[in-house]
């Protein structure tokens, strides 16, 4: 009898799961530069993720996200904080229009990191328990001073400043030959889950990649792969050479997720695991957003809208799909709400809450609108005096999107049901739509915080 139900006990330790607490794990996957055409799984079927796409098939596929902005830091500020970037200050990458203030209509707001003040999901996580690392690409603020993300609640952090190689981390660090920073970090990722269970701790890993972010460089067996794959085929972007080496950066961030994938599994924390993925803005390879208009850097949606996989198996139907708008805002709020996390307190929240769309209860979400506020200045044309890349705001309602040019005071104004390419401006035959998105843009203004529009008192064109 004894010996019996000893091995009935030692079967039902065999059988239990390797989590022992009630809060599930959190693994946040962010790629970077990675477009809405940049995966097998969305439409492109010469790339090759099969890790990426098993990940979607076990999940919910988002056919209509957005990221907050066109460019890396203000995405990710808007991301950590769950807030649009006239409550953070995060506004563009950098000042591109330094030296040349006196060629711009009105007063730029100041690009600040993200603040102390602000209270990340990485906080609010470990105020709750917690376990919570990030490695890879910050980019929410000078690394090396209180921007760090070791004081943004994150208890493992380790930057790097450049991509690939070594020369430029936080803490210092040599990589082993042959191996680039994606790789090594990977490792620490899977170390740091290990620790976690070991600890019995619920954790939450932030893994922002540098993949696929320029330098073009990677194993160079999967550029030969690629090349030769892609050989004879025509290619719209600007440098048709690189998207073989972008194809192998893509694999090569796949093979990354793979990983991590297979980590959860051997330790068996898979049911107990939410994953998620998404990217930082889209491509600035014009074969690989999707087919929509624009890239990186533009607010037209080629460089705006990204892939979003949610994964939690017995919570989020496998192979499921939705089609509702969802944005960068959206996913500090999902967080905390599919892991029984509490709010912060004095900190609001921009983004709605996705549960109901992820759980199947719902198709779409509370109307609401949603707003690019990008005062961003970049490649004055001396010859015509105008700004390729000015302050630009746009704002989704329902089907449509209006785009604000604010230096030049024009707009467009797009169909996206009927128009999902952008090439019909209903600026002119639509008044009054066009009317009510401006003015509900301006009403989007003031509720968030955005500093007035103010003319700039040395605005003079040489």
């Amino acid at each position: 009898m004894h010996r019996q139900l000893g091995m009935w006990i030692v079967g039902l330790a065999l059988a239990m799961p390797a989590v022992l607490w009630a809060q599930p794990n959190v693994v946040f996957i962010l790629a970077d530069d990675l477009g809405y055409g940049g995966l097998h799984c969305y439409g492109t079927d010469w790339l090759e993720t099969p890790n990426i796409d098993r990940l979607r098939s076990e999940g919910m596929k988002f056919t209509n996200g957005y990221a907050d902005h066109p460019t890396c830091q203000p995405s990710r500020i808007a991301i950590l904080s769950g807030q649009y970037a006239p409550r953070t200050g995060g506004y563009r990458v950098m000042e591109h229009h330094r030296g040349k203030e006196h060629l711009i209509k009105y007063i730029v707001p100041k690009l600040t990191g993200l603040q102390l003040d602000k209270v990340t999901f990485a906080e609010q996580f470990k105020a709750n328990g917690y376990a919570t690392a990030m490695y890879g690409k910050w980019h929410a603020g000078n690394y090396k001073n209180e921007l760090h993300p070791r004081y943004h609640g994150f208890d493992e952090a380790y930057v790097c400043r450049g991509h690939y190689d070594d020369s430029r981390t936080d803490p210092p660090l040599k990589l082993p030959e042959g191996m680039d920073s994606n790789e090594y970090f990977t490792g620490e990722a899977i170390k740091f889950m290990k620790a976690s269970v070991k600890k019995e701790q619920p954790f939450f890993l932030y893994m922002p990649y540098y993949l696929v972010h320029a330098p073009f460089e990677t194993r160079q067996d999967y550029i030969d792969h690629f090349e030769k794959k892609l050989k004879g085929q025509e290619f719209i972007s600007r440098k048709p050479e690189n998207v073989p080496v972008v194809a192998a950066m893509t694999k090569h961030l796949d093979d990354c997720v793979g990983r991590l994938m297979a980590a959860l599994k051997e330790m068996n924390l898979e049911e107990d695991t939410i994953v998620i993925f998404t990217s930082d803005n889209g491509s600035y390879c014009a074969d690989l957003v999707g087919g929509y208009r624009g890239q990186k850097g533009d607010v037209y949606d080629g460089g705006l809208r990204v892939p979003y996989i949610f994964k939690w198996p017995g919570k989020i139907g496998a192979g499921s799909e939705c089609a509702e708008r969802i944005t960068h805002v959206d996913l500090y709020p999902t967080f905390l709400d599919l892991a029984g996390v509490e709010r912060p307190q004095n900190h609001p929240l921009d983004g709605e809450v996705l549960t109901p769309l992820l759980t199947g209860k719902s198709k779409t979400l509370p109307a609401r609108s949603i707003v690019c506020y990008y005062p961003k200045y970049g490649a004055y044309n001396e010859k015509t005096k105008l700004w390729k890349y000015p302050w630009r705001n746009v704002i989704f309602d329902g089907d449509f999107k209006l785009r604000e040019n604010v230096e030049y005071s024009t707009f467009e104004l797009y169909n996206l049901k009927d128009d999902p390419k952008e090439e019909h401006d209903l600026s002119k035959s639509h008044p009054e739509k066009m009317q009510q998105l401006t003015q509900k843009l301006r009403r989007w203004e003031k509720e968030v915080g955005a500093p007035e529009l103010t003319l700039n008192p040395d605005y003079a064109l040489d």
